[in-house]
């Protein structure tokens, strides 16, 4: 066996210094019984989970409202976008990435009614457009 250097000896000292004998040895001995790994995940603190941040209820809402459109978010928000655009005259120039950034950018010009109505009115101007098709028999 190897000799304890003093340094080791004085960090051992420090760490377990007020421990009784028994304590000791028992300490010892689960030490010797298990991995690193384990020793460290008894002992350290748990870590804390990230609290869930709850989801906006406006972008739960658009997402409801697009959900006939078949695509991905980032096209539903373009298209959402621009039919906003369009109904109030006004030009915007985002570029969101998916619904909720679309929300977050619409936020600064226009109120949350304004935003659901443009959804609701969207659909029934694609309802209007695409809704009543003939089919082939």
């Amino acid at each position: 066996m190897s000799k304890l250097t003093t340094a080791d000896a004085k960090a051992l000292k420090a760490a377990l210094k007020s421990r009784s004998r028994p304590d000791l040895q028992r300490a010892f001995s689960v030490i010797r019984r298990h991995e690193d790994r384990a020793l460290l995940a008894a002992v350290a603190p748990a870590k804390k989970r990230a609290a869930k941040r709850k989801a906006d209820p406006l972008v739960r809402e658009l997402e409801q409202a697009l959900k006939p459109i078949m695509g991905p978010a980032q096209e539903k928000a373009d298209l959402l976008i621009e039919h906003i655009a369009k109904k109030h005259r006004r030009k915007l120039a985002f570029q969101p990435k998916g619904l909720a950034e679309a929300a977050r950018q619409l936020r600064t010009k226009f109120s949350d009614e304004q935003i659901s109505a443009g959804a609701q009115s969207l659909m029934a101007h694609l309802s209007k457009l695409y809704g009543d098709r003939e089919t082939v028999v």
